[in-house]
């Protein structure tokens, strides 16, 4: 629980890689050394399958309403972002192009207007950006912008629960 009281196994023991609790802490999404995502239902100890792509399908990110979720891939050749319905149904969509050998998104702010991603770029290394993403008919531009490059790498970053911040690790 919240205060630290263990309270019972969440799931069977297992490789969990990368994995995010739902925002409804009943689910999991994770992935495998098999390279796709996968989601682990608590109340059902059962694992469903999101993706199975032959590429990489990797660090899964819950959307705030926990209806869909984010993972990084390259099947297209370099890594980009997609998204999926957290119920498995439909296809991916494609958010982010990045096209880099490695990049992932890291967080989705909790208003939905936001996800945060990791990506190399020559001459800084590992930085951060952001890619804006507005509700339909909201307008607005899209175009992800670079929230932190430095001479260092910044990366691994998460979103402050008020969305007013972002905590980051860098090796400076």
């Amino acid at each position: 629980d919240r205060t630290g009281k263990p309270i019972g196994l969440f799931g069977p023991p297992g490789a969990y890689n990368r994995f995010r609790l739902a925002p409804d802490e009943k689910r999991i999404v994770f992935d495998l050394a098999n390279r796709d995502v996968w989601e682990l239902d608590a109340a059902r100890g059962a694992t469903s399958r999101l993706t199975s792509d032959p590429a990489f399908d990797n660090v899964p990110v819950w959307s705030a309403d926990g209806l869909r979720v984010l993972f990084s891939s390259n099947r297209a050749g370099g890594y980009d972002v997609y998204t999926k319905s957290a119920s498995g149904t439909g296809k991916e969509e494609l958010l982010i192009k990045m096209g880099t050998g490695t990049g992932a998104a890291v967080d989705w702010s909790k208003d939905g207007r936001f996800i945060l991603y990791q990506m190399p770029v020559s001459k800084t290394g590992q930085d951060l950006w952001i890619a804006p993403q507005f509700a339909e008919g909201a307008g607005g531009d899209r175009k992800p912008f670079p929230y932190l490059q430095s001479q260092f790498d910044e990366q691994d970053g998460r979103f402050s629960p008020d969305g007013k911040w972002i905590a980051y690790v860098s090796n400076e």
